[in-house]
């Protein structure tokens, strides 16, 4: 046995057929039904859908709400990265030895080369992130 949503083959002689499906009304007479039975019963559409243009006008507002909430947390994060490089350039420029951990854990000051290097890496930054 199969069971269908949709009528049986052509080939396939009625006897075989235990159950007719409910016969549809044809596209062709489905217009002319409507209009004899009364046009006032069928609303007018306007071809657009109110709640479609809601929900698409809902997610555009959340998705510019969340464009303009993630440019404000990278400008955040820019003016403290910008705050961070000119507190290092001051901290650098003012003379001080300056010690780091190297990989061993051991306590190494900074000469002369690395403090360079370091003050050329933070200018960059500051010429990034600071306007």
């Amino acid at each position: 046995k199969v069971f269908s949503d949709r009528a049986p083959p052509a080939d396939i002689p009625d006897r075989n057929v235990l159950q007719q499906p409910a016969s549809p009304v044809p596209m062709a007479a489905a217009p002319a039904a409507a209009s004899t039975s009364g046009a006032a019963l069928v609303p007018k559409t306007s071809g657009q859908d109110k709640t479609l243009e809601e929900k698409k006008k809902q997610a555009d507002e959340a998705a510019a709400a969340k464009k303009k909430a993630d440019e404000e947390k990278m400008a955040r994060a820019q003016a403290d990265n910008c705050a961070r490089a000119r507190q290092s350039m001051l901290q650098l420029q003012s003379g001080v030895r300056i010690a780091t951990v190297n990989d061993k854990g051991e306590r190494v000051f900074m000469d002369d080369s690395a403090r360079a290097a370091e003050t050329q890496r933070v200018q960059g930054i500051i010429g990034s992130d600071c306007h």
